[in-house]
C-alpha cells in the first residue's frame, strides 16, 4: 500500500497582534488563506513508524511535526500506526507559509481516512491544535479569519481567486525570535480589530486588502535586512510586498514581470508563481 497526498501552504492576508496571554503566547488576528504551492508526502505501510523529508533543513523522525501528529493520532483513537511517511518540499522552510503545519494537518487526515474516519471533523480541530498553532486551520483550508493562538477560526464559505507571487530571499526566520521582540507599542487596539472585522463581515475583500498590515512582518523586516531588500524591490518594480506569517517570504497579488524575475535571479532568491485556492 502507497497512498499520496497533497500538502498546501498558505500567506496570511494582514497580521495583527492583539495582546499577550499567561501561558505566554500572544494574542492574534489574521486572515489566513490556503494556497496552491504544495508539498507532496507518500505514506506507505511499514513495521515502525519512519518520517523522512527531501530538504536537509527539515527534521526527521521524533524532531518532525508530522511524527508528533502521528503519535498524537495513534495515542487517541488506540490504533497502532506504523507507516513510512516521506515528505517531498516544495513550500520553502522558515517562510512564514506554514509548510509544517500544513504536512502535520494532510497527514492527521490521511490517518483518519484509513482508519475508517474514526474521528469527526472537531476531534481532528482538537488534535490538530496540540500539534501546534496553524494546524488546525489546514484541517479545513480555504480562507479563515484565526484569533486566539491562531486556533479559533471562522471559515469563510467561500475563498478569494487571485494570482500571487511569492519571493523566498533563501533565509529562515525563527518565529519565536519575532515574537519576543513584541512589546506593549505595537500591539493593535480593539477598535482597530472591529473595523477590520466588519469590513470583512462586509465582504468588502478589495478594501479589506488595501489596508493589509503585519505586526511581525514589520519586525521581521528589522531583524532581517532581506525581507525589507524584497520589499524594497518589489516597491521600486511597481509592486505592493506583503510578508506572510512572521516571514520571511514576501507576497505580491498579480503575476511577475520580467524585470522581477531578473531581480530573483540576481539575488539568488526563490520566486514561486502561485494563486490562491
Amino acid at each position: 500500500m502507497e497512498e499520496k497526498i497533497s500538502s498546501y501552504g498558505k500567506i496570511n492576508l494582514g497580521l495583527w497582534v492583539v495582546g499577550k496571554r499567561p501561558d505566554g503566547y500572544h494574542d492574534i488576528y489574521t486572515v489566513m488563506h490556503t494556497i496552491s504551492l504544495k508539498d507532496e508526502i507518500t505514506i506507505k505501510s511499514s513495521s515502525f513508524l519512519k518520517v523522512k523529508s527531501s530538504s536537509s533543513l527539515v527534521p526527521e523522525n521524533e524532531e518532525n511535526i508530522v511524527y508528533k501528529a502521528v503519535k498524537l493520532f495513534e495515542e487517541y483513537t488506540g490504533i497502532p500506526q506504523n507507516y513510512e511517511i516521506t515528505i517531498y518540499k516544495n513550500i520553502p522552510v522558515g517562510a512564514g507559509l506554514g509548510g509544517g503545519s500544513s504536512n502535520a494537518a494532510a497527514v492527521l487526515k490521511k490517518l483518519n481516512q484509513l482508519s475508517g474516519n474514526v474521528l469527526e471533523e472537531k476531534e481532528l480541530y482538537e488534535l490538530a491544535e496540540k500539534i501546534g498553532a496553524d494546524v488546525p486551520f489546514f484541517i479545513k483550508g480555504g480562507m479563515a479569519v484565526a484569533e486566539g493562538k491562531g486556533e479559533k477560526l471562522k471559515h469563510f464559505e467561500k475563498g478569494l481567486e487571485k494570482e500571487i507571487f511569492i519571493i523566498y530571499p533563501n533565509i529562515q526566520v525563527s518565529t519565536e525570535r519575532i515574537y519576543k521582540l513584541i512589546n506593549e507599542k505595537l500591539l493593535t487596539k480593539e477598535d482597530k480589530i472591529n473595523i477590520i472585522d466588519s469590513l470583512l463581515a462586509e465582504y468588502d475583500i478589495d478594501k479589506y486588502l488595501q489596508s493589509l498590515e503585519n505586526t511581525l512582518g514589520e519586525v521581521a523586516k528589522e531583524l532581517y535586512p532581506e525581507i525589507g531588500e524584497v520589499i524594497n524591490t518589489l516597491n521600486y518594480l511597481g509592486y505592493k510586498g506583503h510578508v506572510s506569517g512572521s516571514g520571511s517570504s514576501v507576497y505580491s497579488f498579480g503575476s511577475p514581470s520580467e524585470e522581477v524575475k531578473k531581480a530573483c535571479e540576481l539575488r539568488g532568491w526563490k520566486l514561486f508563481k502561485t494563486e490562491l485556492i
